[in-house]
């Protein structure tokens, strides 16, 4: 079973801002691969709101400035996604649609792959919790990271996974679905 976990860090509130990209890659339950990319935002995207250089992610614009446009990674991110099983993100409504936006302002054409948002998915495995963000997931599991470093986020989200996978006692998406009620779904 091949997992790949997506996250994007963003400029400021416009979903083409992509400032960092994560994928972390887990095949039979181990991490395999994790990478990660600065991304310029385009031009009239790519202003830094202070708030989240500071309190976020880190990034501002010195940090990207000689960073390559989404087209010039999108050739190493969209093979991995649409090779895996299953993608997940966390708040996956977010990664996805900082995907489809990006991947339409540069007119590139839009994969298809089947995607899970693990915030969801706590939700339904693990109701008792107090929230449902990432670190705190994190926390629950025993997996310490660098929150809101595109990598780290991803690496996380995968780990989460699997952990609720086996928190379960499942073994394949379709088992989880039905076990879970939360539904697989697909971008295109």
């Amino acid at each position: 079973m091949k997992i790949v976990s997506l996250d994007f860090e963003t400029a400021n509130y416009s979903r083409i801002s992509a400032c960092s990209a994560g994928i972390a890659l887990f095949e039979d339950d181990q991490l395999v691969e994790s990478k990660s990319w600065l991304i310029k935002p385009p031009k009239g995207h790519g202003f830094f709101l202070p708030e989240w250089t500071q309190d976020i992610h880190g990034l501002n614009w010195f940090s990207v400035k000689d960073a390559p446009e989404f087209p010039a990674v999108a050739s190493e991110i969209i093979p991995r996604l649409v090779q895996a099983d299953i993608v997940i993100a966390h708040n996956a409504s977010f990664d996805m649609s900082v995907l489809e936006q990006t991947l339409l302002h540069f007119q590139l054409p839009c994969p298809s792959f089947r995607y899970l948002c693990t915030c969801r998915l706590a939700r339904a495995v693990w109701p008792e919790m107090p929230n449902h963000r990432l670190n705190t997931l994190a926390a629950r599991i025993g997996h310490t990271f660098h929150h809101h470093e595109a990598k780290s986020d991803a690496v996380a989200a995968g780990r989460v996974m699997l952990a609720m996978m086996q928190h379960l006692g499942v073994t394949t998406f379709e088992t989880l679905m039905n076990n879970t009620g939360i539904c697989i779904d697909a971008f295109h």
